[in-house]
């Protein structure tokens, strides 16, 4: 058998271009299987008439920091490993990923060069995505199909509030949702439904963080692959500025969908009326009297579990939505709050002495939050005229 025929043979059925190129400025070409000259789109003889079979003239990339690393590369006898681009006869140009081994003896090298443009390409879409991903004022959270979380743009790898040692959906928002349960969004989204829900983030004393999110399935055309994305909208931006509570419209539709979601469940609407909070402004001042509303927000928060809400609805006035309680326990929250209002606060120098009046009612998917304000506002209305700082419930 003749083995330089056989061994030809084999090389041009490699799926790869196959060079043996000299050790020079040009790289010039001694020999390349079949396959470079179909990647190239030369042919032979095309390559030693137009470039004298000088390797380096395909190159579009600037090749004099590749010829310094050869040297540095053949001093630690370690083999050359690169990307960079060729031009085609037809001036397409694609990339490659160049490996090569020194033949000391010859001063040669022994050269594999694979078409990675497809590879490449990839990997400019996924930076071009990830740039869209960061660009977006939003936080990006991407899950497989289990819910283990695979990426985070980088609005969710700084977000404070996060627990960035979680390792799935449920470590890092399970216990935060608000209104429904992690379990039945996550059931819902892999039913391909996108599912939206509130998030909140607390501290002892004050909300944290606060996210509206929306959780969206993201499928494959023959549904293989699966993964889940949640877009994140930081709802603190558009919450009380001084309070960072929500608005009464967030309330509102806090309000609304907990019913819709929770048909059989109750709960119990109420409204918080600071006493003589104009006598406050007016004695202390503006500050101070913003300082009270700070100071009973961060009462309020004391009293809240992980799926009651609150707003600041006025000036002087919080409406608060307990849930999953029953009246006495809600009676023993209200108290609670009394109770920490004869608490003198010192504020800027100043001892001061609040009350609260507190109106409830009852409610539930029949009464919409119109109604229920209406209610708790008539029980309010009833505390005034018997004396303020206690509560009342309504009565039909």
């Amino acid at each position: 058998m003749d083995f330089n025929v056989y061994y030809k043979e084999v090389l041009d059925h490699i799926h790869s271009g196959v060079l043996y190129c000299k050790n020079d400025p040009y790289s010039t070409i001694i020999y390349a299987n079949d396959y470079f000259y179909k990647m190239i789109g030369y042919t032979a003889k095309e390559i030693k008439d137009n470039f004298d079979n000088r390797f380096a003239d395909l190159v579009v990339d600037d090749v004099s920091a590749i010829l310094i690393a050869i040297d540095e590369k053949i001093s630690k006898k370690e083999d050359l490993d690169f990307e960079f681009r060729l031009r085609k006869k037809n001036g397409e140009i694609f990339w490659v990923h160049d490996t090569a081994k020194y033949d000391r003896d010859n001063n040669c090298w022994y050269v594999t060069i694979m078409d990675i443009t497809e590879m490449k390409s990839l990997d400019y879409e996924r930076e071009r995505l990830e740039f869209y991903l960061n660009s977006i004022p939003n936080k990006i959270v991407i899950s497989n199909a289990q819910g283990e979380i695979i990426y985070k743009n980088k609005r969710a790898q700084n977000c404070d509030y996060y627990n960035q040692e979680a390792k799935t959906f449920k470590e890092l928002i399970g216990s935060h949702v608000l209104g429904q349960s992690y379990d039945d969004i996550f059931n819902a989204v892999i039913h391909e439904q996108t599912i939206n829900y509130e998030t909140r983030f607390r501290s002892q004393f004050e909300f944290i963080g606060h996210d509206k999110n929306y959780l969206i399935p993201i499928t494959t055309k023959d549904k293989k692959g699966v993964n889940y994305m949640q877009v994140s909208k930081n709802l603190l931006k558009y919450s009380d500025s001084l309070t960072l509570f929500p608005t009464r419209l967030m309330f509102e539709y806090y309000y609304k969908k907990y019913f819709q979601i929770n048909q059989n469940k109750d709960g119990y609407l109420c409204i918080v009326d600071l006493d003589d909070f104009k006598a406050i402004n007016d004695n202390y001042g503006h500050n101070v009297g913003d300082e009270v509303i700070c100071a009973t927000a961060s009462r309020i928060v004391l009293l809240l579990e992980r799926e009651d809400y609150v707003c600041r609805y006025g000036g002087d006035e919080f409406v608060i939505l307990f849930l999953n309680c029953d009246k006495e326990k809600v009676v023993q929250k209200i108290e609670r709050l009394l109770k920490m209002s004869k608490k003198t606060l010192v504020l800027k120098g100043n001892k001061i002495c609040l009350g609260y009046s507190v109106g409830v009612t009852a409610v539930d998917n029949t009464i919409d939050f119109n109604q229920a304000f209406q209610k708790a506002d008539q029980a309010l209305y009833e505390v005034k005229q018997n004396g303020k700082n206690q509560v009342m419930f309504f009565k039909n």
